[in-house]
């Protein structure tokens, strides 16, 4: 016997076909409006900027009264707002570095692992991003590179740091900022902490459920792993063992694309935002800085003089 099925029936049946194909339809719809407005959206999911008081500007305020506030332009035209501190014995200064920080927050958060670095014997300048701090403008990718470049050129033109014994320092965000600079300025060595390989990387570890490909954008990327194999200097890589932030997997890969010379450290117990914590970090911090400038000290030495 033929089922019969009455009109009804059909009607709500169609009905509610035509509701799924209509949810599908604005999901993608949805879908495709992000992923063309991924350019104005990515900027909120990678900078976290907080802004300083006047009255917090000086690292008096944080507890530092040897270091001193400056103020650095940019070739594009924002002023950065940055600290120096001078190595704790002159007498002893092995040389200077540029600490480039995170993503977040301002360059207050930032003052005791600048001023640990300069109880190693380095003049340290702490720069804050354009848009962090008291820094003018907007933070972007391009941005956060002039930056860079303003931040070096100050040190060597305002205080004669030599080139040849200036180290650059990036911490998470900060290590794809002083790849960029080690790859078109003369340094002694380059020191990432808890880097990675590109934002995208980051978005697809993070968002499982969604295509490689839908989480891919052209700005805002950040490629370290793109420009780590255009650095020619001596590179060492640290990560947390327990890093929930950035996986050590992106700094594993980030390391295997480098050049040599280059050396690689875990560190058991240590995270994301801990990692300042951990004592190993800081003998291997000394002797990475030391034998980069032993070397250039010994290849000074061996140069023949004038005739």
């Amino acid at each position: 016997m033929r089922r019969v099925v009455d009109g009804p029936r059909l009607r709500a049946r169609g009905r509610g076909v035509g509701f799924l194909l209509g949810v599908v339809i604005g999901c993608l719809v949805l879908l495709g409006g992000i992923k063309l407005a991924l350019p104005r959206i990515i900027p909120f999911f990678v900078f976290y900027p907080e802004p300083l008081s006047p009255q917090e500007s000086h690292p008096r305020y944080w507890g530092f009264p040897d270091a001193t506030e400056v103020r650095i332009p940019t070739m594009d035209g924002p002023v950065l707002h940055a600290w120096w501190f001078p190595a704790v014995n002159t007498d002893s200064s092995s040389g200077s570095a540029i600490y480039f920080h995170g993503n977040a927050g301002h360059l207050g958060d930032r003052g005791t692992v600048a001023a640990a670095l300069s109880g190693m014997g380095l003049d340290v300048l702490l720069p804050d991003y354009r848009g962090y701090g008291l820094s003018d403008g907007k933070p972007s990718e391009g941005g956060l590179y002039a930056d860079a470049r303003a931040a070096y050129q100050w040190l060597v033109d305002e205080r004669g740091a030599d080139p040849r014994r200036l180290f650059l320092i990036g911490n998470s965000l900060g290590s794809a900022v002083a790849v960029d600079l080690a790859m078109q300025r003369k340094t002694a060595g380059l020191v990432l902490l808890g880097a990675f390989t590109n934002t995208p990387s980051i978005a697809r570890r993070r968002i499982r459920w969604l295509p490689e490909w839908y989480l891919d954008w052209d700005q805002g990327r950040f490629d370290v792993l793109e420009r780590i194999g255009r650095v020619h200097v001596p590179i060492l890589v640290v990560v947390g063992a327990e890093d929930r932030v950035i996986p050590p997997e992106e700094a594993q890969r980030v390391f295997e694309a480098a050049r040599d010379p280059k050396r690689w450290l875990l560190i058991e117990g240590a995270g994301h935002n801990d990692i300042f914590s951990h004592e190993e970090l800081w003998r291997e911090l000394y002797r990475f800085t030391h034998d980069a400038l032993v070397g250039e000290e010994e290849t000074a030495r061996l140069q023949p003089g004038p005739s």
